[in-house]
């Protein structure tokens, strides 16, 4: 049995073969233009052209099947995979669980992402991005009275508008994003849902909706400056502020 210098002196070798397995696997797949169900060379292949051996090429793979990049199987080589908000989600929701922020901070970094988001979509929109829009915003002003129906609504509403963007970057972040504050957006509905406060939120939804489909980009991000400042914040307020619900 090695010393424990011996020791992590070996680990620290296995860490930079590793290093360096990654290092020669993202190089390969921007130098190949891989794109998502592409599949990367086999571990023997890896192995033999870097000189490491397949537990280094392997635990490189699953190094990089966490960052969602790749996906592994039993006895098939690894696939490039679509990228999704779940990693960043993963990060965000980390960070709300150690207390290195909050719900008030996503709430910030949305209005400054979706404001620029829903000009960008007004300005790109396609007609079937329209009329879905319509649809989504007609069915909420039924669901006044039916708070978890009207919450994955909205959720829809703002994944919808991050399409009619035509940037996935876009999508990407609203996934992630409203994965983390489903549960206070429902919440904080349920709260208004007797009260005119939730029409309020309606009416700017629909609001944000005409200036899109009327491809006004500024009436669209004053729009959505509004629902954050004038509705959105004031329903999840006591939640963020930690006020015991009613």
């Amino acid at each position: 049995m090695g010393t424990k210098a011996e020791e992590a002196a070996g680990g620290a070798k296995t860490t930079g073969l590793v290093d360096h397995v990654i290092d020669y696997i993202y190089r390969h797949v921007a130098d190949e233009r891989l794109r998502p169900g592409a599949r990367l060379p086999s571990e023997t292949t890896i192995s033999v052209t870097l000189g490491v051996s397949r537990p280094v090429v392997r635990e490189a793979m699953r190094t990089l099947a966490a960052t969602g990049l790749v996906e592994m199987a039993v006895g098939k080589r690894a696939t490039i995979v679509p990228v999704d908000g779940e990693m960043l989600s993963r990060v965000i929701g980390n960070a709300l669980l150690t207390g290195q922020a909050d719900t008030r901070n996503i709430l910030e970094m949305r209005r400054g992402v979706e404001i620029t988001m829903v000009a960008l979509a007004a300005e790109r929109r396609s007609d079937a991005d329209a009329a879905e829009l319509q649809k989504i915003v007609r069915e909420m002003a039924t669901k006044l009275g039916n708070a978890k129906r009207y919450a994955e609504l909205d959720l829809q509403l703002h994944a919808r508008l991050a399409r009619a963007t035509g940037n996935p970057l876009y999508t990407l972040l609203i996934d992630a994003f409203r994965q983390l504050i489903a549960a206070s957006m429902l919440e904080g509905i349920e709260r208004w849902s007797a009260s005119p406060e939730l029409k309020r939120v309606q009416d700017l939804h629909e609001n944000i909706v005409a200036a899109v489909v009327a491809r006004d980009p500024a009436a669209a991000a004053g729009a959505m400056a509004q629902h954050f400042d004038d509705a959105l914040i004031k329903i999840l307020a006591p939640i963020v502020a930690g006020e015991p619900a009613a």
